[in-house]
């Protein structure tokens, strides 16, 4: 007779028991998957609460340039830099106008209706008759620093000066002369 190897020895138990003992593993691996997938089915079944405050709007950031037809609600732009806003067109406002601290007008600018500043105002450039009142409709102060002229076309009154008025007049000498 033939050598065929070892002989393994021959167990009692019978061969679905084997069976059994050896796949248990792999069917503890199925069950236990089984078991999270269920439980994610049931928690993914209802939409996961997120807590934003409700009483804040959402902060956006603008990367680039946005362009805007039409506003038909209030707006409250805050930031850390000026808003620049251009148009091509004369943009419709209704209402008063309030222009915080920190705005720089380049374009000309036509209003109509009531304009609150607060802060301090500088114009380049006045094409047009102004009326301008103070706080109450009281006198406007108006000054320069030390060293620049402030250029007045037309007549000015003045009532009262806090301090030291150079005026110099455009041909002085002949308006002092005599006619020759």
């Amino acid at each position: 007779m033939a050598d065929q190897g070892p002989k393994t020895p021959q167990s009692s138990d019978p061969r679905w028991f084997v069976l059994m003992m050896a796949s248990r593993w792999p069917l503890a691996v199925v069950i236990a998957a089984w078991a999270i997938a269920v439980a994610a089915i049931q928690i993914l079944r209802q939409p996961i609460p997120i807590g934003l405050p409700l009483n804040q709007p959402f902060p956006v950031r603008l990367v680039g340039g946005i362009t805007v037809d039409k506003l038909s609600a209030p707006v409250s732009v805050k930031g850390e830099e000026p808003l620049s806003i251009e148009a091509v067109k004369v943009l419709p406002v209704s209402g008063d106008v309030g222009v915080p601290k920190g705005v720089a007008v380049t374009q000309p600018v036509n209003v109509k209706g009531g304009v609150s500043v607060d802060g301090s105002v500088t114009v380049g450039e006045v094409t047009a008759p102004v009326s301008v009142n103070g706080p109450e409709g009281g006198p406007v102060l108006v000054g320069t620093p030390d060293g620049e002229l402030l250029n007045v076309t037309g007549g000015v009154k003045v009532d009262s000066v806090g301090g030291k008025i150079n005026v110099q007049l455009r041909d002085a000498a002949k308006s002092v002369l005599p006619i020759p």
